[in-house]
C-alpha cells in the first residue's frame, strides 16, 4: 500500500465526517503514536491533514475566523466549506499532518525528544502504519497558522498558548493493516 492510498482514505473519512457528523473526528483521523524502538504506544492525537502548499488556505482560514466573532457562525461556515469539495482533490495533500498540544505538556516533551516515531491510523477494517519525523512549528510558519485557524473553528476557546507539531511521513514505510 502506498502513501496515495493513505491520503485518499483520509480524504474520504474526513469528508464523510464533515458531511454526516458536522466535522466530529472519527477513529480513523486519530493518530496513534508509537515509540520507534520499543513500539510502545505513547499517545493518541487528533490530526489535521496538511496541504502541500498551505499558505493560501491558512490565509483563507484566518479571514473566515476573523470575519465574525460568533463561534457558531464560524463553525457552520467551516463545516460547509470542509464538507463541500475540499477533500475531493487528494492531490493537494502529501500525507503529512499536524496536531495541537498544550505548551507545557509532558506528551509534548516526550514526543520532541524522539524526533522519529511510528504512527498508526485505523478505522473499522482499514488502517495504515508508517514512520514519521516530527518537528515543533513556529507561529510564523504557514502550517502553524493553517492548523491553528482550522482548529479554532471547532474550539472557540483555543488560544495561541499552544504548540503545534508537524508529522512528516517516511513515504517508503507505508503498510496497510487489517
Amino acid at each position: 500500500m502506498s502513501l496515495d492510498n493513505f491520503i485518499t482514505w483520509q480524504c474520504f473519512l474526513r469528508q464523510r465526517n464533515f458531511r454526516k457528523f458536522s466535522g466530529k473526528p472519527s477513529e480513523g483521523t486519530i493518530a496513534s503514536i508509537y515509540d520507534k524502538n520499543s513500539n510502545d504506544e505513547i499517545t493518541n492525537l487528533r490530526s489535521v491533514l496538511v496541504e502541500k502548499n498551505s499558505l493560501n488556505s491558512a490565509k483563507m482560514f484566518e479571514f473566515m475566523f476573523k470575519k465574525t466573532h460568533d463561534p457558531e457562525e464560524r463553525f457552520l461556515k467551516a463545516v460547509k466549506y470542509f464538507s463541500s469539495e475540499y477533500f475531493e482533490n487528494s492531490k493537494i495533500f502529501d500525507g503529512s499532518f499536524s496536531s495541537t498540544l498544550p505548551s507545557n505538556s509532558k506528551i509534548l516533551e516526550t514526543l520532541l525528544k524522539k524526533k522519529k516515531l511510528n504512527v498508526q491510523f485505523f478505522e473499522s477494517t482499514t488502517g495504515f502504519k508508517f514512520s514519521v519525523k516530527i518537528k515543533k512549528l513556529k507561529k510564523n510558519d504557514p502550517i502553524w497558522k493553517f492548523t491553528f485557524y482550522h482548529n479554532s473553528f471547532f474550539n472557540p476557546s483555543l488560544d495561541e498558548n499552544i504548540e503545534i507539531l508537524f508529522f512528516k511521513p517516511d513515504k517508503i514505510s507505508f503498510k496497510k493493516i487489517y
